[in-house]
């Protein structure tokens, strides 16, 4: 077993759901807790009339050992705890009721470290579940996949090793997003910073969790109910983007999400941004580099969307109705209609994808009136309350990173190969 890799390792442990590559009608194409918001709900009011905050994305935590080059958190550029301090435990918790009482169903972990990184988390966890708030937690893995670190950060609550970490995890209200940007174990240190980060065994820390999670059932097939498993396969950059149709079709035959999107446009990502303009030209010398990643980009986006209407994930009519999405084979986004992201520094932002002044609706909310008070001034808000849109695509990358005519392009080549 020496040689085998990556992908063998995890197909022989990981089998498929959907043998005959055709998902059943009336499949749930989403992951739970994401904060993928459904028709009906996008555009509800309070009693007096305040649009809901139904997702929020926050973060919990400052340490990671991993130094991910295009890491949108850590990084001043997105926001400086040294200057306003670190929202407290107590302060975020409060913040959290606040929001429920404004609708609030659900959660995204973010950063601003890796959140199981934190010997407080899953008692967070254990508090967002009491409260019917279900939790999405974005994870590179390797505390999942180490029974010394799955120690290390929860022998407070009992916990003795990576098996006890995941089975209690899924009792809880509690989706994974697992970050997972290649197969190849060179590619994937390289997207973790491996030559300056501790975490040396990462690729077979984040495997081993993987099957943990798979083993534990958190992608088992429950009709109607989404998957609580996913893979983000994000950023997709000039190195693995021949990559990403592929970990695509592998996850959602195991019933796993897929997602994947261009780089963020803050903190390292905007750095990633940068470089892809400069230098990307898979090899052929292009003379416009960006453009050649946008036309491989536009491709990717074109054979996801195939592949997912031919197999019945998304059914032709839904598509043609909603719509591309920022991640493709997706639930569109909508997000920046349903909540906000507060940061630990207390900032808060339209959402992760991108942080200037147009995007940031407040400096340090511990300085605001409420939360509520910072809700109904924002863009988010205008959104959710006057807007009937369900797609809104992404409002921090279109016209920056993502041209303006990127969507209609991919839905007429999608619809063109799928007659």
């Amino acid at each position: 077993m020496t040689n085998e890799t990556t992908k063998e390792r995890l197909e022989r442990e990981i089998p498929v759901i959907f043998k005959n590559e055709k998902f059943p009608e009336a499949y749930k194409n989403d992951v739970a807790y994401w904060g993928n918001l459904s028709k009906e709900e996008i555009h509800t009011c309070l009693p007096d009339g305040t649009a809901k905050i139904l997702t929020m994305d926050i973060d919990f935590g400052d340490e990671c050992s991993l130094r991910c080059p295009h890491c949108f958190r850590r990084d001043e550029r997105f926001d400086s705890t040294s200057i306003s301090g670190k929202l407290t435990d107590e302060e975020i918790l409060n913040y959290i009721k606040e929001a429920k009482e404004l609708g609030l169903k659900q959660i995204k972990i973010l950063g601003r470290g890796e959140p199981f990184q934190n010997k407080k988390f899953l008692g967070f966890l254990r508090q967002m579940t009491e409260w019917n708030i279900g939790v999405a937690i974005f994870t590179k893995g390797h505390v999942i996949g180490s029974d010394n670190l799955a120690k290390i950060y929860n022998q407070d609550y009992g916990i003795n090793n990576s098996t006890e970490l995941v089975k209690e995890l899924k009792k809880l209200k509690v989706s994974i997003l697992l970050g997972f940007n290649t197969f190849d174990k060179k590619m994937q240190e390289e997207f973790i910073g491996i030559d300056i980060c501790p975490i040396k065994n990462y690729v077979e820390l984040r495997d081993r969790a993987l099957i943990l999670l798979t083993k534990e059932g958190f992608n088992e097939d429950l009709p109607g109910e989404p998957t609580r498993l996913a893979m983000i396969s994000a950023p997709i950059k000039p190195e693995n983007i021949d990559e990403i149709l592929e970990i695509y079709k592998w996850g959602r035959l195991r019933n796993i999400y897929v997602l994947s999107c261009p780089t963020t446009i803050s903190g390292k990502g905007i750095d990633e941004f940068k470089r892809a303009l400069e230098t990307y030209d898979n090899g052929k010398g292009t003379k416009n580099p960006h453009m050649k990643y946008l036309k491989d980009l536009e491709n990717l986006y074109v054979n996801i969307y195939t592949w997912a209407i031919q197999t019945n994930l998304i059914s032709k009519d839904k598509f043609i109705e909603e719509g591309v999405s920022l991640y493709p084979g997706c639930h569109p986004c909508n997000q920046t209609a349903g909540g906000f992201y507060l940061n630990l520094s207390g900032q808060v932002n339209q959402c992760p994808g991108r942080c200037d002044v147009s995007t940031i609706f407040s400096n340090d909310i511990r300085k605001e009136k409420s939360l509520k008070d910072v809700w109904k001034n924002s863009i988010n808000y205008k959104r959710a309350k006057f807007s009937n849109k369900y797609n809104f695509r992404c409002p921090a990358r279109d016209g920056h990173s993502i041209p303006s005519t990127f969507y209609s392009k991919v839905k007429r080549k999608v619809l063109e190969k799928i007659k």
